[in-house]
């Protein structure tokens, strides 16, 4: 077999700053199907996309994990809205339009296929690597706003998929930095997890398979590497057709594996994405395929699925680069649009300020000068409330800020012990409290605030929308699209 063709299998991560612009050459001279990009600045972005482009005899496959959309990750991108708080909206035409703007973006930067959207469900406090990367709890709402998003990415040009499957939500653990388990049945799996897979498979260009273990599945390999998971049930039960990529293989839940590359595609993976070492995983491949475990006609029928998603493309690739689309006006005005629809109160209590009032304001353990609250402290301020660092004690009302959310490799999310005991004194101690969830709604867990407002992302918009909710101002006409249990709010 032609060496080519297995290194199409392979879709190396390109990290600005970090990788080696070179080597990435060699890689698409070598044959790899496409890269997976991570940060840069839009120029670069773009430029490194036409190189590997021109460098490659094969159209390659640029992707990006632009699940907040680009902004989140490319410097000169607009960044929009978590996709918890679309799920806090209900609103499919938010979720469609989240879809259009990154797609258009991508499309902008040259990059091809947008790793989105996330189609886990948000049912564990303690996970640490889904929470408002999700739109909710409820498989229902998932797969409305997963489809919407979808739609709108198609409509510009950018390629979607569907992750992380069959259902990354159960987990306590990162697979970033090792191998969780979900400790569900079949029939489980089909009442919640499975049901935006299932709904949303033939819809989708992509599914992502998942490092995770499955023990009423597969009791030896995780999904990414289970024939059973991906080739029996994605591929029998579900019917999916179209391609399916691995979760990137430098995670620790599999690098350690020297063979997890050659397990995956042998399970039924058709790209191997963001290897530790491309290079020796194509040498294992080409190994593989000479003693017989990798047949031709498996590849072929890899390679056609990826041909496939690069036809699809052929007629928006026959048009120059949209110009002008980065953080144009109409991007930028979309998280002050969508955040009275998608901010959502906690709880039944509620909690206002009107002008002439004081209030302190806290983040626990940051110092003043560090306050990732900034918008929202100006957007009271220019709305006639006073603002001074939290003093218990006084009598002061508290609005309390909490930024946490999932972060890859970071092993939890939410908050420490000590910020925990901080909030839980400086409630005791006001006459009355907020307590402002800009990231991990979950933050609320426990504690027992008079109010509890959740914006589920720390967007500038998002911020002073909230000082405005508070002030009366403008309503919070999100519903919660997570169960929140807290302590003796009213």
């Amino acid at each position: 077999m032609k060496p080519g063709k297995l290194a199409r299998l392979i879709h190396p991560a390109f990290r600005f700053g970090i990788s080696d612009p070179d080597r990435a050459v060699k890689l698409a001279e070598l044959g790899v199907g496409g890269f997976c990009f991570y940060g840069g600045s839009a120029d670069e972005v773009r430029g490194m996309s036409a190189l590997l482009k021109s460098a490659s005899a094969t159209p390659l496959l640029i992707s990006a994990d632009y699940e907040y959309g680009a902004g989140k990750w490319v410097r000169g991108a607009t960044e929009l809205p978590s996709n918890m708080a679309i799920g806090a909206s209900g609103l499919e035409a938010l979720a469609r339009r989240k879809g259009e703007i990154t797609g258009l973006e991508a499309r902008a930067l040259g990059v091809d296929w947008v790793l989105a959207p996330v189609a886990d469900l948000s049912c564990r406090p303690d996970n640490p690597i889904v929470n408002v990367r999700s739109f909710g709890a409820d498989p229902a709402l998932v797969s409305s706003l997963a489809r919407a998003f979808i739609s709108g990415l198609g409509s510009q040009g950018a390629l979607s998929c569907l992750k992380h499957f069959p259902g990354h939500g159960g987990t306590a653990a990162d697979s970033h930095l090792e191998l969780p388990s979900v400790q569900k049945d079949l029939f489980s799996l089909q009442e919640a997890d499975l049901r935006p897979f299932s709904e949303l498979a033939r819809r989708a260009d992509a599914v992502m398979a998942g490092h995770l273990m499955l023990p009423a599945l597969d009791r030896s390999a995780p999904a990414s590497l289970s024939h059973g998971i991906l080739t029996g049930l994605l591929r029998g039960r579900l019917g999916f057709s179209g391609l399916i990529v691995t979760d990137a293989l430098e995670m620790k839940a599999v690098s350690a594996d020297p063979l997890a590359g050659v397990k995956a595609f042998l399970a039924g993976a058709d790209v191997l994405l963001a290897p530790e070492d491309p290079f020796a995983l194509h040498a294992a491949l080409l190994r593989a395929s000479g003693e017989g475990a990798i047949s031709a006609a498996a590849v072929e029928t890899a390679l056609g699925r990826q041909d496939a998603l690069v036809r699809k493309l052929s007629s928006f690739r026959q048009q120059p680069l949209p110009s002008g689309a980065l953080r144009c006006p109409e991007h930028l005005a979309f998280g002050f649009e969508a955040a009275p629809s998608c901010l959502a109160w906690a709880s039944a209590g509620r909690f206002s300020l009107a002008a002439g009032d004081t209030v302190g304001y806290l983040e626990p353990l940051v110092r003043r000068e560090d306050w990732k609250g900034r918008a929202f402290t100006e957007e009271l301020a220019s709305l006639g409330v006073r603002v001074e660092p939290y003093q218990p004690g006084c009598g002061m009302k508290l609005a309390a800020g909490c930024f946490y959310g999932p972060r890859a490799g970071g092993g939890g999310v939410g908050l420490s012990a000590e910020e925990r005991a901080a909030l839980e004194a400086a409630i005791t101690g006001a006459a009355a409290s907020v307590l402002l969830a800009f990231g991990s709604p979950f933050v609320l867990d426990g504690l027992s605030p008079s109010a509890g407002l959740c914006a589920f992302c720390a967007l500038e918009d998002f911020q002073r929308t909230a000082a405005r909710v508070l002030t009366g101002r403008e309503r919070a006409a999100g519903t919660m699209p997570v169960k929140i249990s807290m302590r003796g709010a009213a």
